[in-house]
């Protein structure tokens, strides 16, 4: 969907509201769409990796919204180049991997949040792998490699492309299932609140700005990198999800954390080309225009420092 610039601009504001808060305030009516159902159980904002999953996790019983400002296949997973990391290896453990994520934390994880993402990622990469993400293999089983702060090899990959790969499989799960109904090209302006409560969203959709009623709703919008001169996150990653969240008068926190990718291929007037750091776990290196190593200049890991924040 190609949004005006002027509609663009205002997320990237955050205490700006959006065109549809003054209308609420008039008292105008809800418009709704001809051919949407007026209310979902649950609307799902964001057509990356984490929407998608978390529709699928969803009760089949409850009938689920999927909204994307793009098409489906079109999100910042899809680019998405290096693996997953999950301690499924025997020479692994879920303890070694908390111990390497806090010390690549220097002191900023919160450990209860590292120890739920650790622990239950092997369970999640059996749910994708049953799902029928192919993950690349050894013989029988998964080839794992090393990347960034890891002391085991534990990043799972599918060739180079792992996040087309997974989002490819999971579009593929989210279209078969019937109680899942996927608005593409669909672009959300708001929270739709009302005593203090959210009743739905207020939305961009077939050229008309309309309203979607729903029990509970699920931000899942990915980051905002295009806030940024340069960037390797794709054009719809402009972080309309936060801007809403602020707007409706959530906590936002640790905004400062915005990951930067070490490596990408520049060429003038084209995008930035990300550079997957498993070049680097493999044993590439990192050399300025002299053949200078000049990583060790500013962490003594080099190419396997973490990432840059």
């Amino acid at each position: 969907m190609s949004v005006p610039q002027s509609v663009r601009a205002i997320f990237y504001t955050l205490d700006q509201p959006a065109p549809i808060v003054a209308n609420r305030k008039t008292g105008f009516l809800p418009v709704y769409h001809a051919t949407l159902p007026n209310q979902f159980d649950v609307l799902v904002v964001g057509g990356g990796a984490a929407g998608l999953y978390t529709a699928l996790c969803l009760p089949p019983h409850l009938q689920v919204g999927l909204i994307t400002k793009d098409r489906l296949d079109l999100s910042a997973s899809d680019w998405a180049q290096g693996g997953i990391a999950a301690a499924i290896s025997p020479e692994d453990s879920p303890k070694l991997h908390i111990e390497d994520t806090l010390k690549a934390g220097v002191g900023l994880c919160e450990r209860a949040a590292v120890a739920l993402l650790v622990e239950q990622a092997p369970r999640c990469v059996n749910a994708l792998v049953e799902m029928g993400v192919a993950f690349d293999r050894q013989g029988d089983a998964l080839a794992l490699t090393l990347e960034a702060a890891h002391s085991r090899r534990r990043v799972l990959h599918a060739a180079d492309t792992t996040g087309r790969a997974m989002v490819t499989t999971l579009v593929a799960q989210v279209l078969a299932r019937k109680n899942i109904q996927v608005l593409q090209q669909a672009f959300v302006l708001d929270l739709w609140l009302e005593d203090q409560t959210c009743r739905g969203v207020s939305l961009l959709y077939d050229s008309t700005l309309i309203w979607l009623k729903a029990e509970a709703v699920i931000l899942a919008t990915g980051g905002g990198g295009q806030v940024y001169a340069q960037t390797t996150n794709p054009a719809v990653s402009t972080g309309d999800g936060v801007a809403m969240a602020w707007r409706s008068g959530a906590q936002l926190r640790d905004l400062e954390f915005v990951q930067f990718h070490p490596t990408a291929l520049t060429k003038p007037g084209a995008p930035r080309f990300l550079i997957s750091e498993a070049v680097r776990g493999e044993g590439a290196h990192l050399i300025d225009d002299q053949g200078h190593r000049f990583a060790f200049d500013y962490h003594r890991q080099e190419n396997l420092r973490p990432e840059t924040w």
